[in-house]
């Protein structure tokens, strides 16, 4: 790191300094060659002078001595051409005194060359030179590199100065201020700064508030459940009371579809933004495979909130357990906007008050969702022509737009639009389409082994209770089923150390996120390496990244709203009708080995040592299945053991042990497996 002035010096004068100095070194060298040219030129000049000049002392001819001295003027580096006589000046252009002729002082302004005459005793020729004559230009050139030196580097000091004062100042100081900055990229770069400033925080409170929107939609969900868990079975309540609990579950669950659309619609954005907006139009959607209660859910809500000024309207989505895990190849925006536009059709024909439903139903392979109204009905020659376009009914303004796109997605997907009606009763128009198989990973029957224990592990006690009541409901204490509930990961972790072989055995229910904590669902399923035998219960089941997760775990799925729904099965205890025997000295291997067999309906016998199994298969028939160790204590092989059966008749007989088959290869007739109960 070195200071502005430092980078300065080092990058902008020093470099200027050797140029100018280089450059002045090169004139210096090439004037001082120049220079000493012209002073030899002088020289030679100066010796033809002395021969003109004897020739003329010697014949006494005064004209032609001043006309060679007079000519030697001309020259302008001669400043002074005297003929000294001794020390007296005999001629001298111009006049002067006899100073030269007796001294040869040199001087920055004069230097006199003095040369004796040819075959002339007593005569010289003194001739004064002006070294400023031949040195001035480059005297001139160096008083103006030098002026040029001192400009540069008063020049770089200032730019130095000015550039901390205006450019790095401001960098340091006021680059995320509010004053205005002297610079006009400087300026434009402080008002992007502070732009993305801004846009950061606006990005970090929405951040925030999408984390708390999620929670708390989350947290809405599980006494949602219990509601309508417990909606069930409010028969004995007066109708009004009826009206109002339902009512406010239907706007509970309204708040929670807000906020996760809310949720899933900022993702959206987030995903998409800076991406291009052309594409293909929504008719060109690809066909999906859609859970349709997850579809519908979120329009039902919307449309709650946007007729919630009518007050006299109800809208009611009654999902129950033979619409549950309904799935359909469909376009989803499009899915969306029929259902949007056949209860505007509904609503708008009610007036002021009214009902209307929304159902789902099956029948054989076709899934009918309706959309029902308590209004006046549509009169028989009108209701043949609905679903055309631009026929309408009931609606002022109307194009019939709604139903004919309506007829036109449901024959798209395979399907079929119907409407009936009865004057005075109402309308329904029903969606026909077809049913598909539903996706990986989704539960559509909640399966339970007599005698496998059920974990649920969520962080809400409602949910609890939505779980505790549909298991009593299914009677599960009856088939030996242990339902054991944690709120949250550590509790589980505990558990699972101390109850190995219950863990091993049992179906855990998982939601995804826990309040406080780091772990998740998915997580706690990789760390315990329990995937196969985790369902996910969340109402994250359509966010893409946990779809993916779930996908890649091979982890199944329930959505947390549909926790009431979900039908639970218990697949019917197995008379035991089998006996196998075990020969290991491991305790824990036996109380593996004894739950896993109890829950297939084998009657089991296990065995510790030799002894004890050698007494306990006196009476066996030879087809008894036999499970041995092969390493039983006190240097005892279970492979000799086996051999004394096989020869005593006894034809299933397997090796349970870690050890790989290599090792058995001399017992063709020996099966080998591992430590795990075979049973299942």
């Amino acid at each position: 790191m070195i200071s502005l002035n430092d980078w300065v010096f080092r990058h902008a004068k020093l470099p200027l300094i050797w140029l100018v100095g280089l450059a002045l070194g090169v004139q210096c060298l090439y004037f001082g060659y120049l220079t000493y040219n012209r002073y030899i030129n002088q020289l030679e000049r100066i010796e033809q002078m002395r021969e003109s000049i004897s020739l003329g002392v010697q014949q006494s001819n005064r004209p032609l001595i001043e006309s060679v001295i007079t000519s030697a003027l001309v020259n302008s580096d001669v400043v002074l051409a005297t003929l000294c006589a001794g020390s007296a000046a005999s001629i001298s252009y111009p006049p002067s005194d006899n100073s030269y002729c007796h001294s040869n002082a040199r001087s920055l302004w004069r230097w006199p060359v003095k040369k004796p005459l040819v075959g002339v005793q007593g005569f010289e020729l003194v001739v004064v030179l002006s070294p400023l004559v031949a040195f001035g230009p480059l005297l001139f050139l160096i008083l103006i590199t030098i002026v040029m030196l001192a400009s540069i580097i008063l020049t770089m000091s200032r730019v130095s100065f000015r550039l901390k004062d205006e450019l790095l100042n401001p960098l340091c100081e006021g680059l995320n201020g509010e004053a205005a900055l002297k610079v006009t990229e400087l300026e434009d770069l402080r008002l992007r700064n502070l732009e993305h400033t801004r846009l950061v925080r606006a990005q970090a409170v929405s951040e925030v508030m999408v984390q708390l929107s999620t929670q708390v939609a989350h947290d809405i969900r599980s006494p949602l459940a219990a509601l309508d868990a417990a909606l069930k079975n409010t028969g004995q309540l007066p109708e009004p009371q009826r009206i109002i609990v339902r009512h406010a579950v239907n706007r509970i669950r309204d708040i929670a579809n807000n906020l996760l659309e809310q949720n899933r619609q900022q993702i959206k954005t987030t995903s998409t933004a800076g991406s291009s907006t052309s594409g293909s139009p929504v008719t060109g959607e690809p066909l999906e495979v859609r859970l349709l209660s997850s579809l519908i859910d979120p329009i039902i809500t919307e449309k709650r909130l946007q007729f919630e000024s009518k007050s006299g309207i109800n809208i009611d989505f009654e999902l129950t357990r033979e619409s549950y895990g309904l799935f359909a190849k469909l376009q989803p925006i499009e899915f969306r906007r029929l259902v949007s536009n056949l209860v505007n059709n509904a609503v708008e024909v009610l007036g002021d008050k009214g009902s209307v439903k929304i159902g789902l139903a099956v029948e054989s392979e076709s899934i009918i969702l309706a959309v029902s109204d308590n209004g006046k009905g549509i009169p028989p020659e009108i209701l043949k022509k609905l679903g055309q376009r631009g026929e309408t009914h009931g609606k002022a303004g109307g194009s019939g737009l709604g139903l004919f796109h309506a007829r036109s997605m449901a024959e798209s997907w395979g399907g079929s639009l119907n409407i009936t009606s009865e004057l005075g009763k109402g309308a329904t128009v029903a969606i026909i389409i077809p049913k598909a198989e539903a996706l990986d990973g989704f539960v559509p029957v909640l399966e339970l082994i007599p005698g496998r224990p059920v974990v649920v592990l969520d962080d809400d006690a409602t949910i609890h209770q939505v779980w505790r009541g549909r298991f009593d409901s299914a009677r599960v204490k009856e088939h030996d089923i242990e339902i054991v509930q944690f709120s949250e990961p550590d509790t589980l972790r505990e558990w699972f150390v101390n109850n190995s072989v219950k863990a091993e055995n049992a179906l855990y229910l998982f939601d995804y996120e826990f309040l406080g904590c780091k772990e998740t669902g998915l997580s706690l399923a990789q760390e315990f390496d329990l995937a196969a035998k985790v369902i996910l219960v969340t109402s994250r089941h359509e966010e893409k990244r946990v779809v993916d997760e779930c996908k890649r775990l091979k982890i199944r799925m329930i959505p947390k709203g549909l926790a009431g729904l979900v039908p639970i099965s218990i697949k019917p205890a197995l008379k035991i009708s089998k006996v196998a025997i075990l020969l290991d000295d491991d305790v824990l291997v036996h109380m593996t080995w004894k739950v896993a067999a109890k829950a297939a309906g084998i009657a089991l016998k296990a065995y510790k040592t030799p002894e004890d199994f050698a007494a306990g298969i006196e009476t066996l028939p030879k087809d008894t299945p036999m499970y041995i160790d092969s390493e039983l204590g006190n240097n005892i092989k279970g492979e000799d053991i086996a051999k004394d059966l096989h020869e005593k008749g006894f034809a299933d007989i397997t090796m349970s042990t870690g050890y790989g088959p290599d090792k058995f290869t001399h017992l063709p007739w020996l099966k080998v497996s591992g430590k795990e109960p075979p049973f299942g």
